[in-house]
């Protein structure tokens, strides 16, 4: 990782299922991985040119607070993908919003992981 780059960090109750997702869904590759042997407690994710890591969310951090929101859901995040119907028919049991072509000219959908967290996916134009 770079310095200067920010990338989000989930907290998740279910990290493994969390991975399991990411993975399958978005393509993600570990990147790094902590503890290397046994259970992870945190890892991160190269998904496309950028990041996000996955943390165990259940226990306090090291600012002393148990990180994880009472609604479940305390940030979106957002990815562009090379082929989005792709990616929604891998996620068909979470997606919240259908693709649609938005005013702006993109099209974009949103997918619900299985922690809450809502992922803006859009088409890459590129």
């Amino acid at each position: 990782m770079a310095r200067g780059e920010v990338f989000p960090i989930v907290n998740c109750v279910d990290l493994a299922r969390a991975l399991d997702w990411y993975q399958r869904v978005l393509g993600g590759t570990l990147a790094y991985r902590f503890p290397e042997e046994g259970d992870p407690q945190y890892v991160t994710l190269r998904v496309g040119a950028g990041q996000v890591a996955l943390g165990n969310g259940t226990g306090p951090a090291l600012y002393g607070e148990t990180p994880r929101p009472a609604t479940g859901h305390a940030v979106d995040l957002c990815v562009y993908v090379l082929d989005l119907e792709t990616v929604v028919r891998a996620a068909a049991d979470a997606v919240a919003v259908p693709p649609a072509d938005m005013p702006w000219g993109e099209r974009v959908a949103y997918l619900r992981d299985p922690e809450g967290t809502m992922i803006l996916v859009i088409q890459d134009q590129a």
